[in-house]
């Protein structure tokens, strides 16, 4: 038996050493300036420009920071925290922009009719993919986890919220990062900041001007069966977030098989429904992240359905080999000739 679990760093191809926990430079009065820091257990890498840089930066790892101490299930105290203690027993008050984003997770449960669930957290805590000690639970323990798995038990009530059953419990991970990128391109609009990006994980923010002298920012998309450094193409996606999820970023083996950490509300189990990552590009951070997800888990014949949208684009790979490319990313998506990807602009030839 062995078991492995691997921690990567997608979408952006100034890759950043894991070793590397701090780092802060300035680069001339005109910046780039420059952090990385480990956040929301993840790398944060920020480079900002403009004479407002250096306070933004520090202003934007100081709201992350009060970002997750409001919205991490594992924080203690957080608003978070408290709804999953309090689970079967009454409404918790929670903060103005935790209770928006918990009301619009439902939202989004909703019109994937629970491909997306923010209360799957006793299932993702049971198989602890992302733990020090992930493990494949059997089969009647799965089941019994499922039963807590129901966000229709998200009660909402006058800035409160309740889980209906006791043993329930919420994740806000595959939509908690998506939202931070929202709050960045906030902090930057009130410092002036108009140049630049930021990584969070697999969740990219980039401002909608380019520094003097550059045409533009191109920025890897990885390729889910390559190493870090291997990419499907180039992308410029100025004033956009795109946020990417793929069975390659958290995952463990045992007995020779591959577990991911994305699960399926429906099976219980990691999903396997034909697709290797989805990468949504949109300008509304919150919506990339979770519709990365839900497509991931909806699976290759649900495709054609978001391909071709105004307020986001799509880049997926199948287990076929193929990428398929929302039209709407023609002139600024560069795929890699040194693949043997078929790329298809919409999710049909």
């Amino acid at each position: 038996m062995s078991k492995q679990a691997v921690f990567a760093i997608a979408a952006v191809c100034c890759a950043v050493a894991g070793a590397l926990w701090y780092h802060y430079c300035q680069q001339g009065s005109n910046g780039p300036v420059s952090s990385v820091t480990m956040q929301m257990d993840t790398v944060v890498e920020q480079k900002l420009y403009g004479k407002n840089a250096k306070e933004a930066v520090r202003e934007i790892k100081n709201r992350l920071k009060d970002f997750e101490n409001k919205f991490s299930m594992y924080v203690q105290g957080s608003d978070v925290y408290k709804i999953n203690e309090s689970a079967g027993k009454g409404f918790v008050p929670v903060s103005a922009d935790v209770y928006s984003l918990i009301e619009r997770s439902k939202e989004f449960s909703q019109k994937t009719e629970g491909a997306f669930d923010i209360t799957i957290a006793p299932l993702t805590q049971l198989w602890g993919i992302t733990s020090q000690h992930p493990k494949v639970p059997d089969g009647t323990q799965v089941q019994q986890a499922k039963t807590f798995v129901d966000y229709n038990s998200i009660l909402l009530e006058n800035g409160q919220v309740m889980l209906a059953k006791e043993g329930q419990s919420l994740d806000l991970g595959a939509v908690a990062k998506g939202e931070s990128c929202n709050i960045v391109r906030q902090v930057a609009e009130e410092y002036g900041i108009t140049k630049g990006y930021v990584s969070i994980g697999g969740n990219l923010v980039v401002l909608p001007q380019t520094p003097q002298g550059k045409k533009t920012y191109y920025f890897a998309v990885r390729d889910p069966q390559g190493g870090a450094a291997d990419s499907l193409g180039m992308l410029t996606m100025n004033g956009k977030t795109m946020a990417t999820t793929g069975g390659y970023e958290r995952f463990f083996e045992e007995n020779g098989k591959r577990y991911h950490h994305v699960l399926d509300p429906a099976t219980g189990y990691p999903a396997e429904n034909g697709l290797l990552s989805v990468s949504v590009i949109s300008e509304d951070g919150a919506l990339a992240d979770f519709l990365s997800t839900a497509l991931f888990i909806m699976g290759k014949e649900k495709l054609p359905d978001y391909m071709d949208r105004e307020d986001f684009s799509v880049i997926a790979v199948d287990t076929q080999n193929n990428v398929y490319i929302s039209k709407g990313l023609k002139g600024n998506f560069i795929p890699n000739a040194q693949t043997s990807y078929h790329y298809i602009w919409g999710a049909e030839e």
